[in-house]
């Protein structure tokens, strides 16, 4: 696959397990459990990014709608 960004070769990819041990933030909103379904890099138990070694784009499609986690007060 060639980075969407710069058409380079290098595109590194990384998946993981991690329960429900994850921390995160969009702004000062911050939250802890499983990995969001809604943010582009799976959900659950399991997250899978891909980005480019030349230019650093993560790859996917974007921009994404509002998430939950922006959405609650």
């Amino acid at each position: 696959m060639a980075c969407q960004k710069c058409k380079s070769e290098r595109v590194g990819f990384i998946s993981g397990k991690s329960s429900d041990l994850n921390g995160y933030d969009i702004g000062e909103k911050h939250k802890e459990g499983y990995v969001p379904d809604d943010w582009g890099i799976g959900g659950g138990d399991y997250y899978e990014v891909e980005f480019c070694f030349d230019c650093g784009q993560i790859q996917g499609t974007f921009p994404l709608p509002m998430t939950e986690l922006e959405s609650k007060e």
